[in-house]
């Protein structure tokens, strides 16, 4: 029987989706019934409730901002915005309205931090700085592996980390190595070696990915 997915799945169900029938997971990871996989879309859905409560009450305290607000309850805001970003980039669905609002809302934010500091050299470049970081974090969580990884009881557990990145597109490996250092990317592509070596299954997409994994490794910053 086969399990149809959903396009925009959630985190549970996306997870799913790549152990379905891939030989790079346990035997006992890559079938199940549309029972469990209900199980996994319920809980997905429970995300998207409580997400959708708490981000309300949010908007409401940035509503209620006054014009000569603290630095520090402004960056509580945006740090708790920022924080919405992420999850809302791992919940069922594309949520772009939802993402939308909370780019225009940081950046108002932090224009107003920006006014604070002016004439303060060294706050002005830490605060061009978190900005660049920002923006790289949200390009990050284009992928949705990224949002996956990151989320606090995410579903990919550290035994099935290497068989998660060579289920995934070269891209999306991409993003991922740059949430680990140096070390850890040469230990991922060790373990993607050994792992591949002992399939029954060619696999040859998934060498292909462990060479891309491989060329990343020479190019990380730490080494290169």
């Amino acid at each position: 029987m086969s399990l149809n997915f959903l396009a925009h799945a959630g985190t549970r169900e996306r997870h799913l989706k790549r152990q379905y029938k891939n030989p790079l997971f346990a035997p006992e990871l890559r079938e199940f019934d549309e029972q469990r996989l209900a199980g996994a879309r319920y809980m997905d859905d429970n995300d998207v409730a409580e997400f959708t409560e708490k981000f309300h009450l949010l908007l409401a305290e940035v509503a209620e901002l006054k014009p000569n607000e603290g630095s520090e309850k402004m960056l509580d805001l945006k740090s708790r915005l920022d924080e919405s970003y992420e999850l809302c980039s791992g919940l069922v669905g594309e949520h772009l309205a939802e993402k939308e609002a909370i780019v225009k809302l940081v950046n108002v934010i932090m224009a107003s931090i920006r006014m604070g500091a002016q004439g303060d050299a060294e706050a002005e470049q830490n605060l061009q700085e978190e900005e660049l970081a920002r923006k790289t974090h949200y390009q990050l969580l284009s992928f949705p592996l990224i949002a996956d990884l990151l989320k606090p009881s995410s579903p990919i557990i550290r035994e099935q980390l290497v068989a998660t990145l060579l289920s995934e597109s070269e891209e999306a490996i991409s993003a991922a190595f740059q949430l680990f250092d140096a070390e850890h990317c040469e230990q991922i592509c060790q373990q993607a070696e050994l792992l591949l070596k002992n399939l029954d299954d060619d696999c040859p997409q998934a060498w292909q990915r462990f060479r891309w994994m491989q060329s990343l490794v020479k190019q990380h910053p730490e080494i290169a």
